[in-house]
Order: C-alpha cells, then sequence, then structure tokens
C-alpha cells in the first residue's frame, strides 16, 4: 500500500514539472488564408509558428506560381519576423507595384539541425474597381455606380455625399449594395434631383477594418437652369419697360 502512495506521489511530482512545450504540438497558423484586396494596393500576409521547440528557427516565404524564394530586400516585398513566447510570426508585405495578380505564398519555418519543418499557405485575392459617373442637367435624377470584378464573395458597399455623410442617413438618395454573380458586382447610387457638381465616395469593404474607397463624379449642367431665368429677366423687363 505505502508503494503504491509513493508511485501516485512520484508521477504527480514528475507531472508538475514537465515543460508544456514539449507536450504541446507545433503547428502553423495562419492568420488570414484567403486576403482580398484591390489590385496595386500594397497588402500583408502572416502565418505564425505555435509552439516552437527550442533553438534556432530559419523563415522563408515563397511564390507558389514561381516557386521564387522571396527576399527581405528584394524590391516589391518586405519581410518581418517577430519571435514571442511560444510563437513566432512571419509577416510578408506585398508592395503595390508587384501585387498586379491572384497569388500564393508559402511561409516555412525550418529547424535544420533536426531537418524539422512547418508550412502554410496565403492566398491573395484581387478585385479590381471601376467607378461610373453620371452627368445631368439640375434637377434630374442621376444614377452612379460602382462595379467591382474578379471578387471572390459578396462585398459590403457604402455610400458618402461629397461631405463625406453616409447617403443612407439622409433624404434624396437610394442605393442597391449588389450582390457577387460569377465574380462581379454592381453597386448603384440613384441622386432624386441633382443640383450640382458632387464627388461622392463608394466604400468597399473586403473586411470590416480594411475599406477601400474609389471616387464617382456627379457633373451637372446648369445652362438650363441659367437660360430659363435669362428668359424669365428679359420678359420681365419687357413688361416693365412697357408700362
Amino acid at each position: 500500500m505505502n508503494f503504491q502512495l509513493l508511485l501516485v506521489a512520484f508521477l504527480f511530482a514528475n507531472s508538475l514539472g514537465n515543460d508544456p512545450s514539449e507536450t504541446t504540438e507545433t503547428t502553423v497558423e495562419v492568420s488570414r488564408p484567403a486576403y482580398i484586396g484591390h489590385m496595386n494596393t500594397t497588402m500583408s500576409v502572416s502565418c505564425s509558428l505555435l509552439h516552437p521547440p527550442a533553438g534556432n528557427i530559419t523563415t522563408t516565404w515563397t511564390r507558389k506560381r514561381d516557386s521564387k524564394v522571396i527576399e527581405d530586400s528584394e524590391t516589391g516585398f518586405t519581410v518581418t519576423t517577430v519571435s514571442e513566447e511560444n510563437k513566432v510570426t512571419l509577416t510578408l508585405t506585398i508592395d503595390k507595384a508587384v501585387n498586379t495578380q491572384d497569388d500564393s505564398y508559402e511561409c516555412k519555418f525550418e529547424k535544420k539541425d533536426v531537418s524539422q519543418s512547418w508550412t502554410g499557405t496565403a492566398d491573395v485575392y484581387l478585385f479590381i474597381v471601376t467607378p461610373h459617373g453620371a452627368a445631368v442637367d439640375v434637377g434630374d435624377s442621376a444614377t452612379l455606380s460602382c462595379v467591382m470584378t474578379d471578387i471572390v464573395k459578396n462585398l459590403t458597399v457604402t455610400w458618402e455625399n461629397g461631405e463625406g455623410s453616409d447617403v443612407d442617413d439622409l433624404q434624396g438618395y437610394s442605393f442597391v449594395e449588389g450582390i457577387n454573380e460569377k465574380g462581379t458586382q454592381t453597386s448603384t447610387l440613384t441622386i432624386e434631383e441633382a443640383q450640382e457638381d458632387e464627388t461622392f465616395t463608394c466604400t468597399l469593404y473586403p473586411y470590416e477594418d480594411e475599406p477601400y474607397h474609389t471616387d464617382v463624379e456627379l457633373e451637372v449642367d446648369n445652362s438650363g437652369r441659367a437660360l430659363k431665368l435669362s428668359t424669365l429677366l428679359t420678359a420681365l423687363l419687357f413688361i416693365w419697360s412697357s408700362l
């Protein structure tokens, strides 16, 4: 009986001294497996090695379409590595000049002395926004639009007027957010009575905290109103001179 108690006490004490990192699996976590952004904008992708083993860990990013290993000093890319307790985070920043097509990037963590490695993949999907403005006579209705192409999901869209106010909170405007149909989503804004030239902003949200803004122009022709005023003044002058 005493032997059994001693054995239990020994096992309990031994378990208290175990390092959790020795029993926790080392894995790679990609912070966002699918990154969505506008073509020719700067984007960052990152992944983390959780519960890394002790010792030196080497890291690399590889562009999968051409097996290109990306160096930190290379034009168009910046690579940063941050080591924390139980985590090593590797981030690749892609400059807008080279961010011109959909790509997949592989992050790799390697412990060369024991020939171990861990990898993850971050996919980058790029879309294009084409604004369509309008030119109308004063007092007429006008419809503006933002056409999003090469999208992989429905995008949240808002519209703001020239003063930066959300048109959803104003009278005289109506808009349709649109839905993704075969990679294309069209959002429209209708102004019931256009009064003056104005720059509206179509804002897209690939992610809640990463908006993309596009200006859409409204041109209003006041010549018709000026002609009517001129005609009215002429008529009034004629009547006054006839008195």
